[in-house]
């Protein structure tokens, strides 16, 4: 029998929180992360180095990417700048970064298995299953390419939909799809700017996952800290917060068991 998948939500850096929820997990079980693997939280660099170990000696089958390791990487490539809030500097200046950065673009934005789709944010109501596998694969080869720095370039924007041809309006469009969505609009228009809990959305706003969809088989998914947790049949949502002083969560994925680590509080809520 195989062993148990686990999904984990966004550590953003709180490598004590993860070490600890691990602690609760089989030592053989199998691990997916769900993005925002740094940023914000105390130890970015030994989080991601902590990360990649785990996916590179099997224990983690892998992490999509999520919009705060894009940001990572938009800064490394030149395109973006290190905010005061951010907490990425030290991966800069670590002895080890090229090879850390080099194995995180090389991660992908959709990991699916038999009965679930793992991605960042969701995948946004309009795009079919074909669609999405083809987009996600679009921008990881472009990502684990030699010109990766000029593909994200321009990559800051509320594009909320994908251009055709090849143009940053395209690439903006996938990667936000993938990484940055919450709430959409009466006609399935993304709307980046809503943070809250859907209980408190703007009128006419509504998420992602209550709008018709084209793709009916089981969604994981992070980056909804205000939404926290939450286990349907077609959705999954496993960031509550960790970073926020609430905790950081694992779900087995085999009957939906629910495992938690309670976390400090590294950053005040919508920080």
């Amino acid at each position: 029998m195989p062993n148990d998948l686990y999904a984990i939500g966004d550590i953003q850096g709180c490598l004590e929180s993860l070490e600890g929820l691990l602690e609760q997990i089989p030592a053989d079980a199998r691990i997916i992360f769900a993005g925002d693997i740094v940023n914000r939280g105390p130890q970015s660099l030994e989080t991601l180095r902590f990360v990649r170990d785990l996916c590179l000696s099997g224990r983690a089958l892998g992490t999509v990417l999520g919009n705060h390791d894009l940001h990572l990487l938009a800064v490394a490539a030149g395109s973006g700048r290190i905010h005061r809030k951010d907490t990425i500097r030290e991966i800069f200046e670590a002895s080890d970064c090229d090879e850390l950065l080099d194995w995180l673009r090389r991660q992908p934005l959709l990991i699916e298995t038999e009965a679930t789709i793992f991605t960042h944010a969701g995948i946004p109501p309009q795009w079919t299953l074909q669609e999405a596998r083809s987009y996600a694969q679009e921008a990881h080869e472009e990502l684990s390419g030699k010109n990766w720095k000029k593909y994200l370039q321009d990559m800051y924007g509320n594009e909320d939909k994908v251009a055709a041809g090849k143009s940053a309006a395209r690439m903006r469009g996938i990667l936000n799809g993938f990484t940055r969505m919450r709430f959409v609009d009466a006609q399935g228009r993304l709307d980046f700017d809503p943070k809250m809990n859907p209980a408190d959305a703007p009128q006419g706003c509504i998420p992602w996952f209550d709008y018709p969809r084209k793709i009916h088989k089981r969604i994981c998914f992070g980056h909804w800290s205000t939404l926290g947790l939450l286990v349907r049949p077609d959705v999954i949502a496993i960031d509550t917060g960790c970073l926020w002083g609430g905790a950081l969560t694992a779900i087995r994925l085999r009957d939906g068991r629910i495992f938690t680590e309670q976390c400090p509080q590294w950053a005040p809520p919508g920080c």
